[in-house]
């Protein structure tokens, strides 16, 4: 095997294994609030609904759409030389008070030195989070992640690896804001990289 598609499929499990450790999520309260205590009996009492904020904006089903997940893998393109990676699918995100599930759906198609390859994540993570007024941390407990990476005709299984590695390397912290769409989050591309910032969606 020549040394760009070792490369590539190197550069593939990490590209797959970047997202499955960035699992951090949020979602939005269902819960109105009422404004004004003394209202006319004859006339409908008026409820204004107000944006959950802080750990109570993360409660929900949420989803990373296509057009957020190619925004991070072009970030992390970016941060590698010579790679482009493309994207096709999303990633479900839903949380109770105290846990989470993770549950990617998506191909990848790599390009590294002419050489291309493809990839595809199923599956799902979940586990348990705090968070602050603006940090959310995950712990990784159950993995059932589904990995192949095709590099010039040949597949391989990325499963054991992916595995392997979350177990090794629990999510990290992520920096969220609570929005009017829900919540944003600030994905990272690597150590000492940029992070990019995430745009949840109300799943369904």
């Amino acid at each position: 095997m020549s040394i760009e598609s070792r490369r590539l499929r190197a550069l593939a499990a990490v590209s797959l294994l970047s997202l499955a450790t960035l699992t951090a999520c949020a979602s939005p309260s269902d819960e109105p609030t009422a404004t004004d205590a003394a209202v006319d009996a004859t006339a409908p009492e008026e409820v204004e609904e107000e944006a959950a904020t802080g750990p109570e904006c993360l409660i929900g089903d949420w989803y990373i759409a296509e057009d957020q997940m190619q925004r991070f893998y072009s970030a992390v393109s970016g941060t590698n030389e010579g790679l482009d990676i493309t994207v096709e699918g999303g990633t479900g995100l839903a949380f109770t008070a105290t846990s989470y599930t993770y549950t990617p759906d998506f191909a990848i198609l790599l390009q590294v030195a002419g050489t291309e390859g493809t990839g595809a994540i199923t599956g799902g993570i979940s586990g348990e989070y705090s968070a602050t007024e603006s940090v959310i941390t995950t712990s990784q407990e159950v993995s059932d992640i589904a990995v192949t990476v095709t590099v010039s005709g040949v597949t391989m299984d990325g499963a054991d690896l992916t595995n392997s590695f979350l177990s090794s390397a629990p999510i990290n912290s992520a920096p969220y804001e609570c929005g009017a769409e829900g919540p944003l989050l600030q994905f990272s591309t690597g150590e000492g990289k940029p992070t990019v910032p995430i745009q949840l969606t109300a799943a369904g």
